[in-house]
């Protein structure tokens, strides 16, 4: 079926899992606050990840969501594939009837349904929690700098590592769409003189040319930095999920957007301790 939702891998079940133990925990921690909690789910699927070979059914972010014990006062759903989000609709109306009230599902592009609801919500009285999974490159930066504008979301991002890695040719030599797609998933044109340099060696016309010049390590403190340029707070150690090969294909990042000292530590404290706990 075209709406079925296929999962990556052993990874995909660890995201879930580190993910699903954060949400918990967050219900938890803003159990006695008077502010109303938001739930925020920009890729949300159907409800349910299947395995390649049919063989394996696992619940998704969203269901795995409206299954807490602990409710959120409200719930937005973000689907750009119709019939996913008809699939999801389908679930919330069979198996969720009781907070069919409280669900909002969206089929559209994630970013500009994603900075509707920012726009939408008086974040004084509201507090969310957003879980961004995109499949490859969908994110734009300044999506995100919409998120840490609220000053009121915590953000679990799957950042696609290995498609930038892709799209960052060792020559130099970069396709201008590439450079558009670079430049929106980073958020500035800065990238590319912190990743290339002038080769020193000189060629057959005596001529320098431009080479590729960060390695892996250096790439995921570049991510690292240029999200701590826009949320007050991010959890040091993302999780790297790798393939087969052992290459790392998406970094699982945590940010924290309010700017108050004390959500920022309790944050922190519960999201690396999972990341550290589920190693």
């Amino acid at each position: 079926m075209g709406s079925e939702q296929k999962f990556g891998g052993d990874w995909t079940i660890e995201k879930l899992d580190i993910f699903s133990s954060y949400l918990e925990a967050y219900l938890k921690a803003l159990k006695n606050f008077k502010f109303k909690k938001v739930y925020i789910d920009a890729f949300a699927g159907t409800g349910n990840i299947t395995s390649r070979d049919g063989a394996q059914m696992i619940a998704g972010s969203a269901r795995i969501a409206l299954s807490s014990q602990l409710q959120f006062d409200k719930y937005y759903f973000i689907e750009a594939d119709t019939d996913k989000a008809a699939a999801l609709q389908k679930m919330v109306d069979t198996e969720f009837t009781f907070l069919k009230h409280k669900v909002t599902i969206l089929a559209g592009d994630a970013n500009n349904e994603l900075s509707k609801i920012c726009r939408s919500i008086d974040w004084r009285y509201n507090r969310a929690l957003l879980f961004l999974d995109p499949y490859a490159t969908q994110v734009a930066w300044i999506t995100l700098e919409n998120v840490a504008k609220t000053e009121a979301i915590d953000v679990w991002y799957l950042f696609p590592f290995q498609a930038l890695q892709r799209l960052l040719r060792k020559d130099g030599q970069l396709d201008s769409t590439w450079v558009e797609c670079i430049d929106r998933l980073l958020g500035d044109h800065e990238w590319q003189t912190e990743f290339y340099k002038e080769d020193p060696q000189l060629n057959l016309f005596g001529t320098t040319s431009i080479v590729k010049d960060i390695n892996t390590e250096g790439l995921k403190e570049y991510i690292f930095q240029r999200l701590q340029k826009v949320f007050p707070a991010v959890a040091p150690k993302p999780r790297v999920f790798r393939n087969t090969k052992q290459s790392p294909i998406f970094l699982f990042c945590f940010a924290v957007a309010s700017k108050n000292e004390a959500a920022q530590r309790l944050a922190l404290r519960i999201a690396n301790h999972i990341l550290k706990e589920k190693l």
